[in-house]
């Protein structure tokens, strides 16, 4: 009884620190009223906000634990109040290389701008310098791209950030997007990237953290798109 006491307060504790985050996304234009999702590794479970719930004002029934290693079979899934966040698999694809992080889903306009304009963007060899995990992926999916920062801030944490095709989230979801790689292999402990036209994900050690980092692919995304209007 006293580790459910112990875990309602671990829990209470992260929602507050989430909750909080979650209202500045929404003031910075990050999230609308019902869009995106965010969880964090909590022991071996995960705490994730439910499928169709508002960032805005969260509560403790907004979210929901699940196992961390443990797949739920559909009736544990179930159409249920409690189901999670249909963005689950990614969330735990991450957190199983970033136990105790956390992950934040949202719609960054400019990324998501910048994500489908890249395609417009003339890119020569654009992985020749890549780790091979990343020439590899290209091979699946050959229309992954990538944002390169170009203002100091963004560069100096990210140099490169990946913008994933939308089949990834699928292949994820199915176990198809090979299952021995790990979200280790491809980002780094910090991290941030883009599935394309539909939003980015990121984590941090913090809340606070997984907001930064996509405040930062933001606003880069904003400086190279006002760069190329500039020069076109």
């Amino acid at each position: 009884m006293v580790k459910d006491k112990s875990e309602r307060h671990e829990y209470s504790k992260n929602i507050s620190e989430l909750r909080y985050v979650c209202k500045i996304a929404f003031d910075k234009g990050l999230l609308d009223t019902h869009s995106g999702n965010i969880s964090t590794g909590i022991n071996k479970k995960i705490l994730i906000t439910k499928t169709g719930r508002s960032l805005i004002n969260l509560k403790r029934s907004d979210f929901t634990a699940v196992p961390l290693n443990q797949n739920l079979n559909k009736k544990e899934r179930g159409l249920t109040d409690n189901v999670a966040s249909s963005e689950l698999e990614i969330h735990k694809f991450i957190l199983k290389s970033f136990p105790g992080c956390t992950v934040l889903h949202s719609h960054p306009l400019n990324a998501i701008a910048l994500s489908i304009y890249l395609d417009k963007i003339k890119k020569h060899d654009k992985f020749s310098s890549s780790p091979q995990v990343i020439k590899n992926i290209y091979k699946i999916y050959p229309d992954l791209n990538k944002i390169t920062p170009v203002d100091f801030e963004s560069a100096y944490f990210f140099p490169e950030i990946y913008v994933m095709p939308l089949q990834l989230i699928e292949d994820i979801k199915s176990g198809k997007f090979m299952p021995q790689l790990e979200a280790k292999d491809i980002f780094k402990e910090n991290g941030v990237f883009m599935i394309k036209s539909h939003g980015s994900f990121s984590w941090g050690k913090t809340p606070l953290d997984a907001l930064r980092w996509t405040m930062a692919l933001e606003a880069s995304s904003k400086i190279i798109l006002k760069l190329d209007n500039l020069s076109s």
